[in-house]
């Protein structure tokens, strides 16, 4: 299996109008990125002000059909992908750009074949969300650039790196120095 982290932008109050997509192998190696070209029409104050003046655009601009082609062959180039994402609706999105947007049964044919990831929901509550905080925290550089959906899959990633013990305790990870020193209950 492959762990993928993803995590998406959307520019409307409901979720549905996709801005941005990132997805990140465990091994921090591999990753997409693609921005909606044009953007959506309509979008919160929030998303306008925050979100867009965060995007890369240039090489990142793609059209759904263009969208959905890289991010097929992305994921068809991955060995059993397992895509982890903090809100359901980063998975919601991620199969509208699988089943091709709302193009034509013809053009969504010509991005390739589908790809079958299997989707798993992580919550952030408890230590996972605690350590993306804490990972934010401990670097400001990521913090001044979140809502960029490539960065927001590197917290995500990294904190799961953390709690699943695949890394050392990193310095930057409050949560788990603070969970260590909690005394134990006495037994019985």
């Amino acid at each position: 299996m492959t762990y993928l982290f993803l995590d998406t932008e959307w520019a409307d109050p409901i979720g549905s109008e996709l801005v941005s997509l990132a997805l990140i192998t465990e091994d921090g190696i591999h990753r997409f990125y693609a921005e909606r070209d044009p953007l959506p029409d309509v979008a919160t104050d929030f998303v306008r002000s925050v979100v867009y003046p965060l995007l890369e655009r240039g090489k990142c601009r793609m059209t759904d059909q263009a969208m959905t082609t890289g991010l097929r062959a992305f994921l068809s180039a991955v060995i059993e992908p397992v895509v982890l994402a903090d809100y359901p609706n980063d998975l919601a999105l991620l199969q509208y750009v699988i089943a091709g947007f709302d193009l034509s049964d013809d053009q969504a044919a010509a991005c390739g074949p589908i790809p079958q990831p299997v989707m798993t929901r992580m919550l952030k509550e408890g230590a996972m969300g605690m350590l993306v905080e804490d990972y934010f925290a401990g670097h400001p550089a990521a913090a001044a650039r979140r809502h960029h959906a490539l960065v927001d899959a590197e917290a995500l990633r990294m904190a799961w790196l953390v709690v699943t013990g695949r890394i050392d305790v990193p310095e930057w990870a409050r949560t788990m120095h603070m969970l260590r020193l909690r005394p134990k209950r006495p037994s019985g």
